[in-house]
């Protein structure tokens, strides 16, 4: 897997997507994409919304991303149809504790980096009384 530069920033423990977005302290950062997740638009918008929640697909590819000598291996979670995407890299934890947005990943090198289809399941209203 190849090593790309973008200008970008990780940001620790961001709550919702508009959190990583201030260009003022993007800076040019160094990053290996180890897998790829692909949501669907819904399931990527939830995902933008909820950093903070752990979340399976983080969980399941924890031990794969890491900060190693400003290098940061990390996934790639983006919706299919989308142009941008948020750059995870979870330090051993089942939630985005940092995140980076990226606007375009067409400027990444995914060349051989394998795609999970992700089915997340989202959270859906009761209906009926409850118990």
């Amino acid at each position: 897997m190849a090593v790309s530069t973008i200008n970008t920033h990780f940001s620790w423990r961001a709550a919702h997507v508009r959190d990583l977005q201030d260009s003022t302290k993007d800076q040019p950062v160094y990053i290996r994409i180890v897998k790829i997740i692909e949501l669907s638009q819904k399931q990527y918008q939830y995902f933008s919304t909820h950093l903070w929640l752990d979340m399976p697909f983080i969980a399941t590819n924890k031990d794969l991303m890491c900060e190693a000598g400003g290098l940061y291996h990390c996934l790639l979670v983006c919706a299919q149809n989308h142009r941008g995407g948020i750059l995870v890299e979870s330090e051993g934890y089942d939630y985005a504790r940092y995140a980076a947005d990226v606007l375009d990943k067409s400027a990444l090198d995914l060349r051989d980096v394998p795609v999970d289809h992700y089915d997340l399941k989202l959270r859906q209203p009761r209906l009926g009384p409850e118990r």
